[in-house]
């Protein structure tokens, strides 16, 4: 896989964190997964991208609103839309194609639309495949509501690639009748709260709510349903999570551990 952000010093790969017993209580000083997934995501800066990561993820982009685009007239998203307007909210983010509401709702719109014609773009790791461009959305939708500038969505879109693709690498979930979506929870916590500037401590409660509540299945995406609308829809808690972790709203950390956490050995 091409990295994105590379492994150096800054940006650690996979932290190693010392195994114990579920009946052992943590140490203060014990960081969680989520704490150290948030530590990278808060060091990441736009130096750590290539030249042509850049380029690429430019052109990933390109590419997603090309999907949107071509999407626009889709009955299905369509009557999202007309759904989406019926409940109204604050003018704080724009939709494609035109119009304004609540960053989530735009969001869950404007993915909609890059997933609908399943074009986008694709990630084929050992066991798993992930569409990370399922982040541009949600991303995007804060990045606007943030204020921050195209070095800073680029950056934050970057993180949000790296999470799910590496996931999809490190942690298969297809197997065990998981979606991939289940991934791109993590990945979408981790690029919103780039994009929101969010410090440490606060981005691991987002990456806490986001990968705690949604664990899609794999059957969401056999039979009927409204293609792209529904894979969507997981992406709008995650994308809800950190406005509220920025006000100190708190979710579980120990999401990977201890005698609840999900089976993925």
């Amino acid at each position: 896989m091409t990295r994105l952000i590379p492994k150096n010093p800054r940006t650690p790969e996979t932290p190693e964190t010392p195994q114990r017993h579920a009946s052992q209580p943590r140490e203060a000083s014990e960081k969680t997964q989520a704490e150290h997934l948030a530590d990278f995501v808060v060091r990441a800066a736009y130096d750590d991208l290539s030249i042509r990561a850049r380029h690429v993820l430019k052109a990933h982009i390109l590419d997603a609103l090309g999907c949107a685009i071509g999407a626009l007239r889709a009955e299905p998203v369509a009557r999202l839309r007309r759904q989406v307007d019926l409940f109204g909210g604050q003018p704080l983010a724009t939709f494609i194609g035109g119009g304004r509401s609540a960053p989530d709702r735009v969001a869950l719109y404007n993915g909609a639309l890059v997933r609908y014609l399943d074009f986008n773009d694709a990630f084929l790791a050992p066991g798993e495949t992930c569409h990370p461009s399922d982040n541009v959305a949600p991303v995007l939708a804060a990045s606007e509501f943030a204020a921050r500038d195209g070095k800073a969505f680029l950056l934050a879109l970057a993180v949000a690639y790296q999470v799910q693709c590496r996931l999809s690498q490190v942690a298969p979930v297809r197997a065990r009748g998981f979606d991939h979506t289940t991934q791109g929870a993590y990945a979408v916590a981790a690029g919103v709260a780039k994009a929101l500037d969010l410090d440490s401590a606060q981005t691991a409660q987002a990456i806490a709510m986001s990968g705690t509540a949604n664990n899609a299945l794999r059957v969401t995406r056999t039979g009927e349903l409204s293609h792209g609308v529904c894979r969507d829809r997981d992406r709008i808690p995650g994308a809800r999570g950190h406005h509220w972790s920025a006000r100190d709203i708190r979710g579980q950390q120990r999401v990977h551990r201890g005698d609840q956490r999900p089976v993925h050995r």
